[in-house]
């Protein structure tokens, strides 16, 4: 939860605006982010494109269009609905993810993938230059001068194995018309499986 991340990362409490419809109302984040004070580009807005319990998804470009309005950052969480990405019939419900400054995404919720093999999407790589830094108890200099490889300024994970690497043999077995066969597979069946509840 957004409460708890920033509690991690010693932040100020965030601003949650309810969303009693299961999605980001536009016109309270309007009026929240004309409340706060402070520079231009020093808040985040944090949208969801798939939420776990329904899979419904923010009005993306609504939600960018106010970032860029009162100068705010915008995260969208693909976590669970990015996978809509790789089929044709589907990624238009993830419109207005291109306006994002940074994006997550999980494939192991929708991609098929292990649950570490996750990504992190930046618009601007300067947001990425905490990454560079040089401890010396992490920065094995020998170790690089002896050509080994490592994971330092790579991943936010530094030492841990590159799970992404799934994501690419996957990639590249199925290729993208794959994934998103499977997407769609998954999402025919949802509807069905729904439809017959519901009658």
């Amino acid at each position: 939860s957004l409460p708890r991340a920033a509690w991690l990362l010693g932040l100020p409490e965030p601003v949650v605006i309810p969303a009693p419809a299961g999605t980001l109302d536009p016109a309270p984040l309007d009026e929240a982010l004309t409340q706060l004070t402070g520079p231009r580009g020093s808040f985040l807005v944090a949208a969801t494109a798939g939420t776990t319990d329904a899979g419904l998804i923010d009005p993306l470009p609504q939600i960018a269009a106010l970032c860029t309005t009162h100068g705010a950052r915008l995260h969208i969480d693909a976590a669970y609905g990015g996978g809509l990405l790789f089929s044709e019939r589907r990624r238009t419900q993830l419109t207005g993810l291109e306006h994002a400054d940074t994006v997550t995404l999980d494939l192991h919720k929708l991609g098929w993938q292990p649950v570490a093999a996750g990504l992190l999407t930046v618009k601007n790589p300067s947001d990425l230059t905490a990454l560079a830094h040089r401890a010396d108890y992490l920065n094995a200099d020998d170790d690089t001068e002896a050509g080994l490889p490592d994971l330092l300024g790579r991943s936010l994970r530094t030492t841990r194995r590159p799970d992404v690497l799934k994501i690419a043999v996957t990639l590249k077995t199925l290729g993208r018309e794959g994934l998103g066969a499977l997407v769609d597979q998954v999402c025919d069946h949802a509807h069905e499986f729904a439809r017959q509840i519901q009658t």
